[in-house]
Protein backbone atom coordinates (compact mmCIF):
# COMPACT_ATOMS: atom_id res chain seq x y z
CA UNK A 1 0.00 0.00 0.00
CA UNK A 2 1.56 3.24 -1.25
CA UNK A 3 2.15 6.44 1.58
CA UNK A 4 0.98 8.77 -0.85
CA UNK A 5 -2.97 8.85 -0.91
CA UNK A 6 -4.98 9.02 -4.11
CA UNK A 7 -8.00 11.24 -4.66
CA UNK A 8 -11.36 9.83 -5.76
CA UNK A 9 -15.00 10.40 -5.61
CA UNK A 10 -18.03 8.25 -4.88
CA UNK A 11 -21.67 9.29 -5.45
CA UNK A 12 -24.85 7.48 -4.26
CA UNK A 13 -26.92 7.85 -7.13
CA UNK A 14 -30.87 8.13 -5.61
CA UNK A 15 -34.44 7.89 -7.51
CA UNK A 16 -38.18 7.18 -6.83
CA UNK A 17 -38.75 4.49 -9.19
CA UNK A 18 -41.99 2.43 -8.61
CA UNK A 19 -42.85 4.43 -5.68
CA UNK A 20 -39.40 2.66 -3.86
CA UNK A 21 -36.30 4.66 -2.98
CA UNK A 22 -33.65 3.34 -5.11
CA UNK A 23 -30.32 3.55 -5.49
CA UNK A 24 -28.07 2.92 -8.79
CA UNK A 25 -25.11 0.38 -8.07
CA UNK A 26 -22.42 -0.84 -10.74
CA UNK A 27 -21.13 -4.39 -10.59
CA UNK A 28 -17.69 -5.27 -10.03
CA UNK A 29 -15.31 -7.13 -12.71
CA UNK A 30 -11.57 -6.60 -10.77
CA UNK A 31 -10.19 -8.69 -7.48
CA UNK A 32 -11.06 -8.52 -4.64
CA UNK A 33 -14.20 -7.27 -5.07
CA UNK A 34 -15.58 -9.31 -8.73
CA UNK A 35 -19.28 -9.87 -8.19
CA UNK A 36 -19.79 -7.58 -5.45
CA UNK A 37 -21.37 -4.08 -5.93
CA UNK A 38 -20.28 -0.31 -5.91
CA UNK A 39 -21.67 3.10 -5.87
CA UNK A 40 -20.17 4.87 -9.39
CA UNK A 41 -17.01 6.55 -8.52
CA UNK A 42 -13.59 7.31 -10.04
CA UNK A 43 -10.03 8.66 -9.13
CA UNK A 44 -10.10 12.52 -9.27
CA UNK A 45 -7.73 13.42 -12.23
CA UNK A 46 -5.30 16.52 -12.33
CA UNK A 47 -7.30 18.42 -14.65
CA UNK A 48 -10.02 17.88 -13.13
CA UNK A 49 -11.93 19.17 -9.36
CA UNK A 50 -13.52 17.00 -7.52
CA UNK A 51 -17.12 17.73 -8.43
CA UNK A 52 -16.01 17.96 -12.32
CA UNK A 53 -14.99 13.99 -11.68
CA UNK A 54 -18.12 13.01 -9.89
CA UNK A 55 -20.29 14.87 -12.92
CA UNK A 56 -18.24 12.74 -15.61
CA UNK A 57 -18.37 9.59 -13.91
CA UNK A 58 -22.13 9.69 -13.40
CA UNK A 59 -22.41 10.74 -17.22
CA UNK A 60 -20.39 7.95 -18.53
CA UNK A 61 -23.40 5.94 -15.86
CA UNK A 62 -26.70 7.68 -16.57
CA UNK A 63 -26.00 9.33 -19.84
CA UNK A 64 -27.63 12.50 -17.58
CA UNK A 65 -26.00 16.11 -17.08
CA UNK A 66 -29.08 17.64 -15.47
CA UNK A 67 -29.02 16.07 -12.39
CA UNK A 68 -29.29 17.31 -8.65
CA UNK A 69 -25.35 17.12 -6.59
CA UNK A 70 -24.79 17.62 -3.38
CA UNK A 71 -20.90 16.65 -1.30
CA UNK A 72 -21.38 14.96 1.61
CA UNK A 73 -18.14 14.08 3.29
CA UNK A 74 -14.85 12.26 2.90
CA UNK A 75 -13.98 9.00 3.48
CA UNK A 76 -10.75 8.31 4.89
CA UNK A 77 -10.65 4.88 6.45
CA UNK A 78 -7.32 3.83 6.21
CA UNK A 79 -7.94 0.32 4.61
CA UNK A 80 -10.88 1.31 2.89
CA UNK A 81 -9.34 0.18 -0.44
CA UNK A 82 -6.96 -3.17 0.06
CA UNK A 83 -5.37 -2.37 -2.67
CA UNK A 84 -4.01 1.13 -2.28
CA UNK A 85 -4.40 4.25 0.19
CA UNK A 86 -7.27 5.67 -1.02
CA UNK A 87 -9.75 9.02 -0.15
CA UNK A 88 -12.57 9.19 -1.42
CA UNK A 89 -15.45 12.22 -1.15
CA UNK A 90 -19.22 11.25 -0.80
CA UNK A 91 -21.85 12.54 -2.99
CA UNK A 92 -25.29 12.20 -3.61
CA UNK A 93 -27.37 12.45 -6.67
CA UNK A 94 -30.54 12.81 -7.30
CA UNK A 95 -32.33 11.83 -10.65
CA UNK A 96 -36.11 12.65 -11.34
CA UNK A 97 -36.53 10.64 -14.62
CA UNK A 98 -38.15 7.53 -14.33
CA UNK A 99 -36.31 5.85 -17.80
CA UNK A 100 -33.00 6.53 -17.67
CA UNK A 101 -30.25 4.85 -20.00
CA UNK A 102 -28.30 3.58 -17.57
CA UNK A 103 -25.13 1.74 -19.17
CA UNK A 104 -22.42 -0.44 -18.47
CA UNK A 105 -18.76 -0.56 -19.74
CA UNK A 106 -15.88 -2.39 -19.74
CA UNK A 107 -14.89 -0.67 -16.31
CA UNK A 108 -17.69 -3.23 -14.52
CA UNK A 109 -19.84 -5.95 -15.55
CA UNK A 110 -23.35 -4.52 -14.81
CA UNK A 111 -25.61 -2.02 -13.30
CA UNK A 112 -28.53 -1.85 -11.80
CA UNK A 113 -31.20 0.26 -9.65
CA UNK A 114 -31.61 -1.29 -6.03
CA UNK A 115 -34.21 -0.87 -3.41
CA UNK A 116 -32.44 1.19 -0.21
CA UNK A 117 -33.73 -1.48 2.05
CA UNK A 118 -32.46 -4.20 0.06
CA UNK A 119 -28.82 -4.17 -1.18
CA UNK A 120 -26.62 -6.66 -2.58
CA UNK A 121 -23.31 -6.91 -1.11
CA UNK A 122 -21.32 -4.40 -1.35
CA UNK A 123 -17.41 -3.39 -2.21
CA UNK A 124 -15.59 -0.74 -0.37
CA UNK A 125 -16.76 1.29 2.57
CA UNK A 126 -20.26 1.72 0.20
CA UNK A 127 -22.21 1.02 2.67
CA UNK A 128 -21.46 3.70 5.08
CA UNK A 129 -21.33 6.04 2.27
CA UNK A 130 -24.99 4.80 1.42
CA UNK A 131 -26.52 5.32 4.89
CA UNK A 132 -24.79 8.70 4.83
CA UNK A 133 -26.23 9.61 2.12
CA UNK A 134 -29.85 8.42 3.12
CA UNK A 135 -29.44 10.14 6.67
CA UNK A 136 -28.28 13.30 4.60
CA UNK A 137 -31.40 13.01 2.20
CA UNK A 138 -34.11 12.11 5.34
CA UNK A 139 -32.70 15.78 7.14
CA UNK A 140 -32.94 17.47 4.37
CA UNK A 141 -36.70 16.49 2.71
CA UNK A 142 -37.95 18.24 6.16
CA UNK A 143 -35.83 21.47 6.03
CA UNK A 144 -36.01 22.34 2.22
CA UNK A 145 -37.43 21.64 -1.07
CA UNK A 146 -35.17 18.46 -1.91
CA UNK A 147 -38.42 16.67 -2.34
CA UNK A 148 -38.88 18.87 -5.40
CA UNK A 149 -35.88 17.40 -7.22
CA UNK A 150 -37.89 13.56 -6.87
CA UNK A 151 -41.11 14.44 -8.62
CA UNK A 152 -41.73 15.02 -11.99
CA UNK A 153 -41.48 18.67 -13.40
CA UNK A 154 -45.32 18.47 -12.83
CA UNK A 155 -46.87 16.97 -10.01
CA UNK A 156 -49.86 16.43 -7.55
CA UNK A 157 -50.06 16.66 -4.34
CA UNK A 158 -49.87 13.39 -3.85
CA UNK A 159 -47.30 12.28 -5.36
CA UNK A 160 -45.50 14.97 -3.58
CA UNK A 161 -46.92 13.61 -0.22
CA UNK A 162 -45.83 9.90 -1.51
CA UNK A 163 -41.99 10.99 -2.06
CA UNK A 164 -41.99 12.10 1.80
CA UNK A 165 -43.53 8.86 2.76
CA UNK A 166 -40.97 7.10 1.10
CA UNK A 167 -38.08 8.56 1.88
CA UNK A 168 -39.03 9.16 5.81
CA UNK A 169 -40.71 5.42 6.07
CA UNK A 170 -43.71 6.78 7.86
CA UNK A 171 -47.31 7.87 7.12
CA UNK A 172 -48.21 11.94 6.86
CA UNK A 173 -51.71 13.29 7.63
CA UNK A 174 -53.22 14.45 3.76
CA UNK A 175 -54.59 17.86 4.99
CA UNK A 176 -51.98 18.69 7.19
CA UNK A 177 -49.41 17.93 4.68
CA UNK A 178 -51.31 20.32 1.62
CA UNK A 179 -52.02 22.88 4.10
CA UNK A 180 -48.40 23.52 5.60
CA UNK A 181 -46.80 22.79 1.68
CA UNK A 182 -49.39 25.40 0.51
CA UNK A 183 -48.22 27.99 2.77
CA UNK A 184 -44.81 27.72 2.10
CA UNK A 185 -45.50 29.22 -1.58
CA UNK A 186 -42.34 26.90 -2.85
CA UNK A 187 -44.83 25.06 -5.63
CA UNK A 188 -47.45 26.58 -7.65
CA UNK A 189 -50.36 25.73 -10.22
CA UNK A 190 -49.43 24.80 -13.58
CA UNK A 191 -52.96 25.16 -14.82
CA UNK A 192 -52.76 21.33 -16.13
CA UNK A 193 -54.90 18.21 -14.47
CA UNK A 194 -54.15 15.03 -14.23
CA UNK A 195 -56.48 12.21 -14.01
CA UNK A 196 -55.74 9.09 -12.04
CA UNK A 197 -58.03 6.31 -12.04
CA UNK A 198 -61.70 7.27 -11.46
CA UNK A 199 -61.33 10.01 -9.11
CA UNK A 200 -61.46 13.65 -10.12
CA UNK A 201 -58.86 15.27 -12.04
CA UNK A 202 -55.98 16.34 -9.29
CA UNK A 203 -53.91 19.63 -10.07
CA UNK A 204 -50.81 19.49 -11.22
CA UNK A 205 -48.00 21.47 -9.21
CA UNK A 206 -44.09 22.53 -10.26
CA UNK A 207 -41.24 24.22 -7.80
CA UNK A 208 -41.38 27.89 -7.73
CA UNK A 209 -37.61 27.64 -8.45
CA UNK A 210 -35.03 25.12 -9.34
CA UNK A 211 -32.49 25.91 -6.49
CA UNK A 212 -32.84 24.27 -3.22
CA UNK A 213 -34.30 26.54 -0.77
CA UNK A 214 -34.32 26.09 3.09
CA UNK A 215 -37.54 25.63 4.58
CA UNK A 216 -39.67 23.95 6.92
CA UNK A 217 -41.87 21.64 4.91
CA UNK A 218 -43.39 19.46 7.26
Amino acid sequence: MTDIPILATDTVVLNIRNWKLKVLLIEMNKEPFIGKWAVPGGFIWAEDLAEESAHKVLFEATNVKDLYLEQLKVFDAIDRDPKTRVVSIGYMAIIKKDDLSIRANKRYTGIDWFDIDNLPELAYDHEDIIKCALERLKWKITYSTISLTLVPNEFTLTELQEVFEIVLWKKIDKRNFRKKILKQKVIKETGNKKTIGVTRPATLYKANKKDIKFVEMI
